[in-house]
């Protein structure tokens, strides 16, 4: 047995990625959605509702979503999306105004996701969406301004995929590849809302809607964690990626 004369840092032991991220989430104002049932809001068999971690505020069921959603309790329990339906959830007007905002999503899929989430300003100015087509994620913005993208990993095992925006520069990561698209997207500086599994409350569009099971989500709606020097970003980081690598 190995022995040390030190004491370790709790980022050093594993079997406290949970913790670890649990502690910085809430250090950095994070949004937690977990496909759990304590979580999921319902009415009858209709899902309305998915409840943030935290019970901080709860993702509404978007309006083309008249109880499509599904649930499966797993393990790992899912949100389930299927092609060609809006299945998606949306908290209205919860980042103020777009300076800057991180999301993060855990997920699985056949390749054709489509819209796993996206931020939005409204039809009149912009949207920032992540998508996944044939294999690759995109992140892309509504306008054409700019389009990044990587591969989303094998098929049917977790994938995940971090979407960052700093005013600036779009940045993507799926893993331990990074991606930057340097170009400022226009519309953004306005009130957003956040959707999951789709990308408006508009109905139709069902070529935008595909197949995937989301586990978790995490959305920042004013920090951008991938490329900031500030020391409690790169912890945040780091915390995700440990959690990413030893729990899922």
């Amino acid at each position: 047995m190995l022995h040390l004369a030190t004491r370790l840092p709790d980022g050093a032991l594993l079997g406290r990625e949970e913790q670890a991220l649990e502690q910085l989430l809430t250090r950095t104002n994070a949004a937690r959605f977990v496909a759990r049932p304590a979580d999921i809001q319902t009415e009858g068999d209709r899902i309305t509702g998915w409840r943030e971690a935290r019970d901080a505020v709860v993702a509404e069921a978007s309006t083309p979503n008249v109880g499509n959603s599904r649930f499966d309790s797993g393990p790992p329990g899912a949100l389930l999306c299927e092609e060609g339906r809006n299945c998606g959830f949306t908290l209205p007007g919860f980042a103020p105004k777009v300076e800057a905002f991180t999301a993060a999503i855990l997920y699985r899929s056949s390749g054709q996701a489509r819209s796993l989430l996206s931020v939005s300003t409204g039809q009149a100015n912009n949207m920032i969406y992540l998508n996944e087509v044939d294999g690759q994620i995109l992140a892309q913005d509504r306008s054409g301004t700019v389009q990044i993208s990587l591969a989303a990993g094998q098929q049917h095992a977790v994938k995940s995929a971090i979407l960052c925006y700093d005013g600036r520069a779009l940045r993507l990561a799926c893993g331990a590849e990074a991606v930057l698209g340097n170009s400022r997207v226009p519309g953004m500086d306005h009130p957003a809302d956040f959707f999951i599994g789709c990308r408006s409350n508009r109905p139709g569009l069902q070529k935008t809607l595909g197949q995937s099971r989301i586990h978790e989500v995490m959305f920042w709606p004013d920090r951008a964690l991938l490329g900031s020097a500030l020391a409690e970003d790169r912890d945040m980081l780091a915390a995700l990626d440990r959690y990413l690598r030893w729990v899922w």
